[in-house]
């Protein structure tokens, strides 16, 4: 029997997946097409944003629902991996497919990032020798597979389920790479941040909810650029304005009946309610949103008025939500530029800026912004 076997995380599957699947179908003419979703990848640092089980169900009316029937009828999901419930080894996979198999045959295909990776795989060698393997050629991939890797004809979409993952947490549309029913189930089931992005549309008005993507947009590019967690900033700036759902009349009342932590909280309550906002971000990022991560809290906690001691993560968001692309104030555009040369000089004009703003209305400074100023001035 010849097996073709498509292994991968499928976080989520998308039509690049689906169309690399039919040409090794085309191509392998298999009698049987096994479709592995992995429980969690040996070589990636972090498990998967989906859960196995919804991972699954995609795999099911995403890849083998869009296959031509011929390979339609011959194709299932082969729940070893996941079922296991840590991370497996494809050499275990295969040799385990070899024992119930083993006169028949073993044909493997990837796309070519992972092929390039195949040094770094467990056991190379021995693997080699279960299977022939295939992989298909997108724009952007990086790195050459080996030289054994047979490359399927054509080129493939450049689609990447870590980009994919992304725009799905920004709201961004994602038909070209989604088949309808994988972005319905997606949807229906808030996977990937589409559940918090539903919960955010519901509660902030429109241009509010517009700014938090376009920081959380920001974010997410100067995070990669200087080496802070992509993730961490995008759900970050997402959720940096979820206490303005509020008016800021109602927050100093919201700040005194959750008894919430507020630095200078009569005087600000006072004088400028609004920047309370920060604080009951991270309340409701907490209480609502379920984030426990002290690094995230403490972006979104910190993002409005600063602090003298501020993480790579705290200054990304900081920076991000000054200088958004809905931002209009004049010279904005420099200061988003300089954000990716010098995050730290941006962040020094961003708080100038503010300073310059509030003292031109007469504005009351809160302390822990005239901190922050000094302690930049101090350096």
């Amino acid at each position: 029997m010849r097996t073709l076997v498509f292994g991968g995380s499928f976080d989520p599957p998308h039509r690049g997946h689906a169309a690399l699947l039919a040409a090794a179908a085309a191509r392998v003419r298999p009698d049987r097409i096994l479709v592995v979703p992995a429980f969690h990848a040996p070589l990636k640092a972090y498990g998967p944003s989906g859960s196995a089980d919804a991972r699954v169900a995609l795999v099911r009316i995403g890849l083998i629902a869009a296959l031509p029937p011929r390979w339609r009828r011959a194709a299932r999901v082969e729940l070893s991996e996941v079922r296991g419930r840590r991370p497996a080894f494809t050499v275990d996979t295969l040799a385990r497919l070899r024992a119930r198999d083993p006169r028949g045959e073993l044909h493997f295909v990837c796309g070519q990032d992972a092929a390039a990776s195949f040094p770094r795989w467990k056991h190379p060698a021995r693997l080699r020798s279960l299977a022939t393997w295939w992989y298909g050629a997108r724009p952007g991939a990086a790195g050459r597979p080996p030289g054994f890797f047979r490359r399927l004809p054509g080129r493939f979409p450049d689609a990447s389920s870590t980009e994919l993952r992304g725009a799905l947490a920004l709201g961004q549309n994602c038909s070209d790479l989604l088949f309808p029913q994988v972005a319905a189930r997606i949807a229906k089931e808030g996977l990937y941040g589409t559940g918090l992005l539903a919960r955010l549309r519901a509660t902030l008005k429109p241009p509010r909810y517009e700014h938090a993507l376009n920081v959380a947009a920001l974010a997410e590019a100067l995070a990669r650029r200087h080496g802070a967690d992509a993730g961490k900033a995008r759900l970050a700036a997402l959720l940096h304005d979820a206490g303005r759902r509020f008016p800021s009349s109602m927050m100093a009342k919201y700040v005194r009946r959750r008894r919430l932590k507020v630095p200078y909280a009569a005087p600000t309550a006072a004088l400028a309610p609004l920047l309370l906002h920060a604080h009951i971000s991270e309340d409701l990022a907490r209480r609502e949103f379920g984030v426990d991560d002290p690094q995230v809290l403490s972006a979104v906690r910190k993002h409005t008025l600063g602090d003298p001691v501020m993480s790579l993560l705290d200054k990304t968001l900081y920076v991000a939500d000054a200088c958004s692309a809905d931002r209009r104030y004049p010279g904005v555009a420099e200061t988003r530029a300089l954000a990716f040369r010098n995050l730290d000089a941006a962040l020094e004009l961003c708080l100038a800026e503010k300073l310059s703003h509030a003292l031109a209305r007469r504005a009351w400074l809160h302390p822990l912004t005239i901190e922050l100023w000094n302690s930049l001035a101090a350096r």
